[in-house]
């Protein structure tokens, strides 16, 4: 019977059907924008693609502040169906940044259909919306990063690997270009790596080997098989980071049968795969080493350990949970998704902002003058007397210069607010639900916040008191500079990012000159990074 219908069809029947429902999703699309609550201006969406089309493949953060200077403070935009609401006020976001769970705000994003396709949320911190999950996890962070012994640790381990990376730098001679980016991306991933799981990558030492072939002819198969692993894993983490705006900014349709579209998409999702059986292969290993330890022998303390021995007869962690549905061992797939969130934060982020200093600082020598004379003076003139905690917190300029680096190019210029219960915000009612995106980036760049605001100046940062110029930084308008987030969500790794680029930069600048070779070439989409950053190195003159 049916084929007898079907079959009775001619093609222009066939036509006109499929034009009929796609005029009736047209119309039923436009009736619910035009209809919705509270409208506020925004840029127009189209069906299927919202403001997609107008955000993939641009620069994000570019066209985000060009939204900003045509609707203002409160504007609204379409992703992939999705109703977010874009704040750029200090005045609409306060209640925002609350550091209690009790929050309206205790959650970044609402799930969607693609960022669950991609393998975002429900583990981990980073974008984990159970709040007691996320409470177990995040301890583990704490109690890793946040005490006392980490603060030595993490600065004898950036020493140490700078060294060795030095090392590599002086090998290539210093009329060798390197690409920083590429460097930092390494240096930064064998950091977390090493802080994460407690044991080594050698991602600076592997990539060295790929860029001398005289060199990498004299390794054997499996030291050549571990330089291409290595370098395929800091490859997946990078892309892993690029694919999330597609999953965000497009629908389902769209992504699944544009032909295009969809052969991209199907290359994200084997190496999101790649990437997390990468980590399920660190973890088993890990665990078949831990039941191979004698229960008289103590385990080293690094995240790894302390997920896989959680609330067993190994467990090395002081700090109990006091839920008691939570008083059970972590999961493989909980476990993953934690070492995931560390070594996207912990390789991308720091190793975009190393670049972004060291671009900056050599578009601006005066700054880099006035830095290096605070490194002469906290650090003396002897270049092997190590740093110390002490003279790491003593560089109060270094401080400045970072947080105007990150004033000028955010690598994370939006914070994302999901409220879980009805609220009122730039003087309208939104439903719990509602999700909101705090747009840092214009808010570091307002005239009425900051001092000359598109000047790059560390000065607005340092010692601000003791000068008249800066009249608005006196003020300090709340929430107008959030490097590390805010509330119950703020960094957990900040304290390990600041280590590594207070080490760093003097460990860089006391001894070599920096010369560029190319304009910075970067791009923002969920974050902002640095694609390329051609430099030669050479000796200081002094």
């Amino acid at each position: 019977m049916l084929s007898t219908i079907i079959s009775s069809f001619q093609s222009s029947d066939i036509f006109s059907i499929s034009l009929t429902f796609i005029v009736i999703y047209i119309v039923r699309y436009y009736y619910k924008f035009f209809t919705r609550l509270n409208p506020l201006p925004g840029p127009f969406p189209l069906p299927l693609l919202g403001n997609g089309h107008q955000i993939v493949g641009t620069d994000f953060n570019k066209w985000l502040l060009s939204m900003y200077k045509k609707y203002g403070d409160m504007y609204e935009i379409n992703l992939a169906g999705s109703r977010t609401i874009i704040l750029n006020s200090t005045d609409l976001i306060e209640s925002m940044n609350v550091p209690s769970t009790k929050t309206k705000y205790p959650f970044r994003f609402q799930p969607t259909e693609g960022s669950k396709e991609y393998g975002l949320g429900g583990v981990g911190v980073a974008n984990n919306n159970e709040l007691k999950s996320w409470k177990f996890n995040r301890q583990f962070f704490s109690q890793a990063m946040m005490t006392p012994s980490f603060n030595h640790q993490a600065i004898e381990w950036t020493i140490e690997l700078w060294e060795q990376m030095e090392s590599h730098w002086n090998s290539l001679g210093e009329n060798h270009e390197l690409d920083l980016s590429k460097w930092m991306h390494r240096f930064t991933n064998d950091m977390i790596f090493r802080v994460s799981t407690g044991v080594k990558n050698d991602a600076v030492t592997s990539y060295y080997h790929t860029l001398l072939e005289d060199n990498n002819q004299s390794l054997s198969e499996k030291e050549k098989e571990k330089d291409r692993e290595s370098e395929r894993f800091i490859q997946s983490i990078q892309i892993f980071i690029r694919g999330f705006m597609p999953f965000f900014a497009l629908s389902k349709y769209i992504r699944r049968y544009v032909p295009f579209v969809r052969g991209k998409m199907n290359k994200l999702i084997e190496n999101r795969d790649y990437l997390i059986n990468s980590l399920y292969k660190v973890i088993k290993q890990r665990r078949i080493e831990i039941e191979n330890t004698p229960l008289d022998q103590p385990l080293r303390h690094d995240m790894l350990t302390s997920f896989i021995t959680a609330n067993t007869p190994r467990d090395i962690n002081v700090e109990k949970h006091v839920d008691a549905d939570l008083l059970r061992p972590m999961t493989d797939k909980e476990i993953c998704g934690n070492l995931l969130d560390a070594m996207i934060a912990g390789t991308d982020t720091t190793a975009n902002m190393l670049s972004f200093v060291i671009y900056l600082l050599e578009k601006n020598p005066e700054v880099k003058q006035k830095l290096r004379q605070e490194f002469d003076s906290v650090l003396g003139n002897d270049l092997t007397k190590p740093m110390t905690l002490k003279n790491i917190e003593e560089l109060k300029y270094c401080d400045a210069v970072i947080k105007e680096v990150f004033r000028h190019i955010p690598v994370a210029f939006l914070l994302g607010r999901l409220s879980v219960e009805n609220d009122k915000v730039g003087g309208y009612n939104w439903p719990k639900g509602t999700q909101f995106q705090i747009h840092t980036s214009a808010l570091m760049m307002r005239d009425d916040y900051w001092t000359d605001p598109e000047k790059f100046d560390p000065d607005r940062f340092y010692k601000v008191e003791e000068s008249d110029k800066y009249l608005l930084e006196k003020q300090h308008a709340k929430n107008s500079f959030m490097m590390w987030g805010g509330g119950i969500r703020i960094c957990p790794g900040r304290k390990l990012a600041i280590t590594e680029l207070k080490c760093l930069i003097p460990l860089i600048y006391r001894k070599y000159d920096i010369e560029l070779r190319s304009p910075l070439e970067y791009k923002s989409e969920i974050l902002t990074y640095c694609e390329k950053l051609l430099v030669k190195v050479k000796p200081r003159k002094f």
